[in-house]
Formats: structure tokens, sequence, C-alpha cells
């Protein structure tokens, strides 16, 4: 279950790579479609955790808080574009320390 959360987590914070910010500050909007293997990406990500069992935690909890910026009212937000990588969204205090999960996963975006 860890894993599988952990995965989608990182399934959106790459899929977030083709997402723009409007400049009104607004929801973001997709740029372009990404083709991606999720599969493959899915097995790399595995391979991280395997590596070292501590990090499943820790990307449940950046999974867990990413999903939590989901805003009811303006309809926006959410695990789907990956905006907790961005710094205002690291900042909440609630978010202290998942800057090092996603520094985790740098190579996997990179790679994609």
């Amino acid at each position: 279950f860890a894993v599988a959360v952990s995965l989608a987590c990182v399934l959106s914070f790459i899929v977030g790579a083709a997402v723009a910010r409007s400049p009104s500050g607004g929801a973001p909007a997709l740029r372009e479609s990404v083709d991606v293997d999720y599969g493959v990406v899915a097995s790399d990500i595995a391979a991280l955790i395997r590596a070292d069992l501590d990090k499943g935690p820790t990307l449940v909890r950046l999974a867990w808080h990413s999903s939590g910026t989901y805003d009811r009212l303006r309809k926006d937000g959410g695990s789907g574009p990956g905006t907790i990588r961005f710094k205002s969204e690291l900042a909440h205090g609630a978010n202290g320390g998942l800057d090092v999960a996603l520094a985790w996963l740098e190579p996997v975006k990179a790679k994609y």
C-alpha cells in the first residue's frame, strides 16, 4: 500500500513537469501531453524504495500532503498537477522536510 501511494504521488510529480502556472496566479494549466511509460517509472521508484526502505514512509507522507492541497471551493490543487514541488507550497509548516523527498525523486523526473 505504501509503495502504491508513493508511486501515485511521484507520477503526479512527473506529470507536473508539463504544468504551467497561469500568469494571473490561478490554477495551473497543462502545456502539452507527456508521453511516459508509467510502468517503467513505477519500477524505478520501487527500486529507489527497495534500496532504502526508510524512504517509503517519507514518500507516503509526500503523497498525503500533496493530495491534501486540494481546494474544494477553487476546484484545484491536489496531487494531479504536482504543485507540491513549488517552493510556496513546500513553505507551509506541515510540509517541512518534504523537499528531501522531492530531491530523491529528481533523478527519476530527469530521466523521463
